[in-house]
C-alpha cells in the first residue's frame, strides 16, 4: 500500500505543477500574480511557492524582481521546438494565414488546441487600413472565446464539448459577456453551418473560424479571419468561409503521413504514362 501511496501523490504533485504551469500560461505577456496562479490552481500559497521555486530550479519558471510576477520559464521554449516536428501545425498553417491575410485584407489567425483552451500560433494582418487585432501570438484563452476557439468547440464531440464549456464557465464569466446558453447554441449553430461565426471578445468586430484536424483525424487547432462588422455581410461570411476550408484541407492533406508502399511498389519514380 505504500507504493500506491506514494505514485498517487506522484501524480497529484504533477497535476499541481501542470496547472502552475497552465495558470503561467494564460498571462503569458502580463505575467501572473502569486495571488493569480492561487485563484487558478485552488492552491493554497504555501504550497503554489513550493511549486514555483521548483519550476524556477528547473527553468519551467521565472519571475521578474521588479514586478514580482512569474512568466514560463526558458526551457518551456526549447521543449517547445522539441515538440513542434511533430506537431508541426505552426509551420503549415503559416503559409495559410499568409495567403488569408491577402486574399481577404482582414486578419487572420491560427491558433492550436491546448487542452480547454486555444493557443493563437501565428497572426497575420491584411491590407484594409482598419484591421481586428483580438488577440495576440502566444496568448491563451478559454475554448469557445474567439471565433478559433468556437470553430474548435465545435468540431468535438458534443459529450466532451458539454464538459469543457461546463469547467470553462467561471473564466468565461470574467473575459467575456456570453452566457454559457448562448455559447452552446452557437457551437450548434457552427456544427450545422461546418464554420463558425463572430464569436468574437471585441465589439464591432466579426470573424469566420473552421476547425483543423490532425493527422489522426482529431481536433489540432483552428483557422479564423476576424474584420471590422461592416465587412463581413453574409456573402462574404460564405466566401471566407470557403477560403478558410481550402486552406484547412491543405493543412490536413499536408499533415497526412506519406503512404508506405505495398510489396513489390517503388514510390520514388513517378508512375510512367498509359500504366
Amino acid at each position: 500500500m505504500a507504493g500506491v501511496t506514494s505514485d498517487m501523490a506522484g501524480v497529484q504533485s504533477i497535476r499541481r505543477a501542470a496547472s502552475v504551469l497552465r495558470a503561467l500560461a494564460q498571462r503569458s505577456q502580463s505575467g501572473a500574480r502569486m495571488v493569480d496562479i492561487t485563484r487558478e490552481t485552488g492552491l493554497i500559497h504555501a504550497t503554489a511557492h513550493r511549486i514555483l521555486q521548483g519550476l524556477i530550479a528547473e527553468g519551467l519558471a521565472s519571475q521578474n524582481p521588479g514586478t514580482r510576477r512569474y512568466h514560463l520559464g526558458p526551457y518551456v521554449y526549447e521543449l517547445g521546438l522539441l515538440a513542434e516536428p511533430r506537431l508541426a501545425l505552426s509551420g503549415l498553417a503559416e503559409q495559410s494565414v499568409d495567403l488569408l491575410a491577402e486574399r481577404t485584407g482582414d486578419t487572420a489567425f491560427a491558433a492550436v488546441r491546448a487542452g480547454a483552451d486555444a493557443l493563437c500560433i501565428r497572426r497575420k494582418a491584411g491590407s484594409f487600413p482598419i484591421q481586428a487585432f483580438t488577440i495576440d501570438v502566444g496568448v491563451r484563452i478559454p475554448l469557445g472565446v474567439g471565433c478559433g476557439g468556437l470553430a474548435m468547440l465545435s468540431a468535438l464531440p458534443e459529450e466532451e464539448a458539454n464538459s469543457i464549456m461546463a469547467a470553462n464557465a467561471p473564466r468565461l464569466a470574467s473575459i467575456t459577456a456570453l452566457e454559457p446558453q448562448a455559447l452552446a447554441r452557437l457551437v450548434g449553430e457552427a456544427r450545422a453551418r461546418g464554420y463558425a461565426v463572430n464569436a468574437s471578445r471585441a465589439p464591432g468586430v466579426a470573424a469566420v473560424g473552421v476547425a483543423v484536424r490532425g493527422p489522426d483525424g482529431a481536433l489540432a487547432g483552428s483557422l479564423s479571419v476576424a474584420a471590422i462588422e461592416s465587412r463581413l455581410s453574409p456573402e462574404r461570411i460564405e466566401q471566407v468561409a470557403r477560403l478558410l476550408r481550402a486552406e484547412a484541407r491543405r493543412i490536413e492533406k499536408a499533415h497526412q503521413p506519406a503512404r508506405k508502399p505495398e510489396a513489390g511498389e517503388d514510390l520514388s519514380s513517378p508512375p510512367v504514362a498509359g500504366s
